[in-house]
């Protein structure tokens, strides 16, 4: 395989002369060197034979346009895809491999990371294009977790009550996938990011609230200090009283995948390790009178039947003991009657 992966990138690279080319299949190429793990080991050193040294080139190429040195904003876009690809290829590989693919990884990472998670610039191919700009982003938030889940910075950003609400989105769709995903003994598990579970909590508070304000269905829960966003990824974070119906779609999306996520692992949202008892049973109080909320809000079904479907989740017995472990028992009665 690799000596055919070999022929079909001297023959695709041949062809690729200008930069729209080169955009256009700098992705290919770099899937085609990763199945060529001897010449990627070869061209990691300082001096390569000629028959390598088109590869060589095509690396060195990628990392200037990926960190802005390439001239052209088309191969920018472009060394971002390659480079995702490189970062998702990389963990299906066992670090006790020590391959060279790794040493790549690490070479781009932190470039990649700029350019698909940089708040004040957000990451945009253009009209019609933002569906595949959060998938890239996904991608690369798992794969960034899967290969140092202790290097979240971009996590981090992602957080932030001032980044883009895609960002917001983003995070939560990535936390969503390591969830389901995690099939692989290597992986990292979600546990790593249970620290940032009163994060995660205010914010799934902070989107009910926008959400049921801006369909009027019901009064407004109690609000509470947590990170607030709006629809428009380019626009600052200021606190709208009256939400657009864009704004209000948004918010729906992100509740939609933050409900996801308490249905997929409620140990994320329930994580307390620092409260006392009394902040730890009203942290859980508030958590699924949202979610009851949302059973009843008849303008959104997919949202109510997820809400329904996380509630089942949470009232597991083993579940229901981490409403508050201290006093399972009578948390539950409390928040139940």
């Amino acid at each position: 395989m690799a000596e055919a992966a070999e022929k079909l990138f001297d023959l695709v690279d041949s062809f690729a002369e200008s930069a729209k080319r080169k955009a256009a299949v700098w992705p290919l190429l770099i899937i085609l060197l990763i199945l060529c793990p001897e010449i990627t080991h070869t061209i990691s050193k300082d001096t390569v034979e000629d028959s390598k040294a088109n590869k060589k080139l095509f690396l060195d190429n990628l990392r200037k346009a990926l960190a802005g040195q390439g001239g052209s904003k088309q191969l920018m876009e472009s060394a971002a895809i390659a480079c995702v690809k490189l970062c998702k290829a990389s963990t299906y590989i066992n670090w006790e491999d020590h391959s060279t693919i790794f040493l790549l990884v690490q070479s781009i990472v932190m470039d990649l990371k700029a350019l698909l998670f940089n708040p004040a610039k957000p990451f945009w191919r253009g009209t019609g294009s933002q569906n595949a700009d959060v998938e890239l982003m996904v991608d690369c938030f798992v794969s960034c977790f899967r290969i140092n889940p202790h290097n979240n910075q971009h996590f981090k950003v992602c957080l932030a009550s001032s980044s883009p609400s895609t960002f917001h989105f983003v995070l939560v769709n990535s936390l969503h996938r390591i969830i389901i995903n995690s099939h692989l003994d290597w992986w990292p598990k979600i546990d790593e990011v249970y620290c940032y579970s009163g994060e995660l909590r205010f914010m799934f508070s902070d989107t009910l609230n926008r959400v049921i304000q801006g369909t009027g269905t019901h009064a407004p829960l109690r609000m509470t200090p947590s990170l607030t966003f709006i629809g428009k990824k380019t626009t600052s974070l200021k606190f709208k009283e009256k939400a657009t119906e864009q704004d209000t779609r948004s918010y729906k999306c992100l509740l939609l995948a933050l409900v996801k996520l308490i249905h997929a692992d409620p140990k994320l949202m329930l994580h307390n390790p620092v409260k006392q008892a009394s902040e730890i049973q009203s942290s859980t109080a508030e958590l699924i009178t949202g979610l009851v909320q949302l059973v009843s809000l008849n303008t959104t079904t997919q949202l109510s039947q997820e809400a329904m479907e996380a509630l089942l989740v949470l009232h597991q017995p083993d579940t229901i003991e981490l409403w508050n472990p201290d006093a399972p028992i009578e948390t539950f009665w409390d928040i139940r009657y």
